[in-house]
């Protein structure tokens, strides 16, 4: 990606580090997340690939940590049953 982006002065590359992404509903998953509590190590799948979308669709000045994509998957599943 390095090299491409080098020839492409409009290409930017984002990375992503998630925690444990689990299924939404799934026990194991749901428990885990309780456990968790708020220390973002662990995020539902649909968070995150909204989270994800987000930041290719508007870009991201931010580092895409585990905390910053929980709260930003959150923050969208939120706005999208509104």
């Amino acid at each position: 990606m390095l090299e491409f982006a080098k020839m492409n002065e409009s290409w930017r590359t984002v990375i992503a580090r998630p925690g444990m992404v689990v299924q939404r509903g799934s026990i194991v998953g749901e428990a885990s997340m309780m456990m968790a509590g708020s220390s973002g190590s662990f995020i539902r799948f649909d968070e995150l690939a909204l989270a994800l979308v987000d930041a290719v669709v508007h870009g991201s000045e931010e580092l895409l940590l585990p905390s910053m994509l929980v709260q930003r998957g959150q923050r969208l599943a939120r706005e999208a049953t509104e």
